[in-house]
């Protein structure tokens, strides 16, 4: 799948972050959970069409906010190295985190025009405390280009869960990727990798790479 594709069907469901803690998980039905994914498709779906810039990363901010459990994202992306943060080094990331995320898809086109994606929830299984939402995207620009693998819609499953009332996604699957993972993967390269584990090096990397996102979206946002 090209990449500008996957970036595209990220946005549309803001779940590039969408995870919860499974303790405490509530029994939900499968019909509610398809009601919250339709519900959830068509706000974003319909932020994503406003033409004023600002008001739609005000409108899909608050989204992120309000509906996302960014604490538990930051601490489950960087896994193991979480324990090896000092206190002032895991509030410092949160907060770096929170600011990354926010930032993170604004740096891509989020323009789109009504009708140019479509989705259908296909199924919905229910495991244990989970509900998983079988879905295909069809994205406009996919379906005119016959050469594209993904010219018969893009497969998604969302995994659901629901504490203290209310439901969040726990992981998406596209294909057989799980995206939980693959943004862990991202992060541990980052600390390892670039940085040799050196945890303030790390934050100060994330910081810069967040406030360069940060500039070039002030500077889109001004044209």
């Amino acid at each position: 799948m090209k990449i500008k594709y996957f970036l595209q069907l990220i946005i549309l469901f803001f779940s590039c972050v969408l995870f919860s803690p499974l303790a405490n998980a509530e029994d939900f039905s499968s019909e509610e959970a398809r009601q919250w994914t339709d519900q959830k498709g068509q706000q974003i779906l319909e932020i994503l069409t406003l033409p004023d810039r600002t008001k739609k990363y005000a409108q899909l901010d608050e989204l992120l906010f309000n509906d996302v459990d960014l604490d538990y994202a930051s601490r489950f992306v960087v896994g193991k190295y979480w324990r090896k943060m000092t206190p002032e080094q895991q509030e410092k990331y949160k907060e770096l985190f929170k600011s990354y995320t926010s930032a993170l898809y604004k740096v891509y086109p989020t323009k789109l025009n009504r009708g140019a994606v479509t989705y259908t929830i296909d199924k919905v299984i229910k495991d244990k405390d989970s509900q998983y939402v079988h879905c295909t995207i069809f994205i406009e620009s996919v379906e005119k280009n016959v050469d594209d693998d993904s010219k018969g819609g893009i497969h998604v499953v969302f995994r659901l869960v629901k504490n203290d009332g209310k439901i969040r996604i726990r992981d998406l699957q596209i294909t057989e990727s799980g995206f939980l993972r693959a943004y862990r993967e991202r992060f541990y390269k980052m600390i390892h990798e670039d940085n040799d584990d050196d945890i303030e090096w790390f934050l100060d990397d994330l910081k810069e790479l967040t406030a360069d996102m940060e500039k070039e979206i002030a500077e889109k946002t001004a044209q």
